[in-house]
């Protein structure tokens, strides 16, 4: 996630390279994705809506280069103070970085963390993150669970999964002291559903589609 601030007047050559089919450089290439990156992130934050960004585990085998993923966090630090108006959701916890993380969420207002894919990853240290996510940081910037699936069929399994370790999370934390019944009862609907509900203004939403003459 190393993306710098190029301005398009810097790149405007290099687009047109593009536009015609033109090999680019590995340096052209990058000054071109940095723009385009950053272009992407303006609009976003124009439009009120958060920005998402893959963290951590590489699907796959045989290829992920661990120092990419450890490089994310801090990666994640420098996108939040040059941007401190967009609001960052960076996804899959940074697995298995995810006490880097857990520190970024508390130390930076723009920054929010989305668990999606971690149950799957490892459910012992998801349910572990969780843990230590409450209570370190504010409970309102976390997203317990969300996917990005080509098909739907593996939801259920992920969710069945990702319930478990929510109530585990909750259990301890209550058996340690670290929170009482109550307590942990109020964050369920807010880590569950309610944050995503506020981050991605899905009752605005709701609204506008309510409104919309389908057919």
């Amino acid at each position: 996630m190393d993306y710098e601030k190029v301005p398009a007047e810097k790149v405007e050559a290099i687009f047109k390279k593009k536009l015609d089919e033109q090999e680019l450089t590995a340096k052209e290439k990058k000054a071109l994705e940095d723009h385009l990156f950053w272009y992407a992130v303006e609009k976003a934050t124009e439009s009120n809506l958060p920005v998402k960004l893959h963290t951590g585990y590489h699907a796959g085998n045989s290829y992920m280069v661990l120092g990419w993923v450890q490089d994310n966090p801090a990666s994640a630090t420098d996108l939040c103070r040059m941007s401190p108006e967009t609001r960052y959701v960076f996804m899959h916890i940074c697995y298995p970085y995810y006490e880097e993380m857990i520190s970024i969420a508390k130390h930076y207002p723009n920054a929010y963390i989305d668990m999606c894919w971690a149950w799957l990853i490892n459910p012992v240290g998801a349910k572990d993150f969780l843990k230590k996510f409450l209570v370190t940081a504010p409970a309102n910037k976390v997203l317990t669970f969300g996917g990005d699936y080509v098909i739907v069929e593996p939801v259920l399994g992920h969710a069945t999964i990702a319930r478990r370790g929510i109530g585990l999370a909750l259990s301890e934390l209550i058996e340690e002291g670290w929170l009482s019944v109550d307590n942990a009862l109020e964050l369920v609907d807010t880590i569950m559903h309610g944050n995503a509900r506020r981050i991605f203004n899905l009752n605005q939403k709701m609204e506008v589609l309510m409104k919309v003459k389908w057919g």
